[in-house]
């Protein structure tokens, strides 16, 4: 009779957030102790739709907020790439993790998912095709920017992770189900640590009317672990 192995431990050892409360586990947390909102109008781009309003993670270079000319390459200044870079830097700093050795690197894995990524440059592209010479102006960055995976493979590029890489598109589960993947590849010993969470930027207008025909909320924030 064969016997179940022994399952690891799984432990939580770091946290980071990138929300509409603001920039860092912190300061999230704070506005959410504080009662503080993060909905506020999305601009006169959107007064024609149903919805006008929507919690947009605060962008600039004040304390708090995303400074997004960190992320200056074509392929990670996408926002829910960007939301996941600086997320994933947080949860490793705050877990104290940085692999070093080529075996560190390979026991260290992620596993970050989104539910659709990147609309706009799907709506761009559209629009750019709809010319008979459209084909000449697609981005050859198009893909790299709307791929769900992208995610976890630019925190994976960046942070010289070679573990386990795998991302889930679940729709407002997709957060969880990550976390629940990852937990389950340390169980099993596939890897030692893992990166994980979702992460998600669907504030274009295209979205924003599909959201609002479907009467559910507008995601725009990440939330990995270490």
């Amino acid at each position: 009779m064969a016997h179940r192995p022994a399952l690891q431990r799984v432990v939580v050892s770091g946290l980071g957030l990138v929300t509409p409360l603001g920039n860092g586990v912190r300061t999230s947390w704070k506005g959410l102790v504080g009662g503080r909102s993060g909905v506020a109008s999305l601009g006169t781009e959107f007064e024609d739709l149903p919805v006008s309003i929507g919690a947009c993670v605060p962008r600039g270079e004040e304390p708090g907020q995303l400074d997004m000319t960190k992320y200056k390459s074509r392929a990670q200044s996408v926002n829910f790439i960007a939301f996941a870079l600086e997320a994933a830097e947080e949860a490793l700093k705050d877990a104290n993790w940085k692999p070093t050795t080529y075996e560190e690197q390979c026991r260290t894995g992620v596993a970050i998912g989104s539910g659709v990524g990147n609309i706009e440059d799907i709506v761009d592209a559209g629009a750019k095709m709809a010319n008979p010479r459209g084909f000449r102006k697609i981005s050859p960055y198009f893909l790299p920017r709307i791929l769900i995976n992208l995610a976890a493979g630019h925190v994976s590029i960046e942070h010289g992770l070679r573990g386990p890489n795998h991302a889930c598109s679940t729709a407002c589960a997709t957060g969880a189900h990550a976390i629940g993947d990852a937990y389950r590849m340390i169980e099993r010993g596939d890897a030692d640590v893992m990166v994980c969470g979702g992460t998600e930027s669907s504030m274009d207008r295209l979205s924003v009317a599909g959201f609002a025909r479907a009467q559910v909320r507008i995601p725009d924030s990440v939330c990995p672990l270490s």
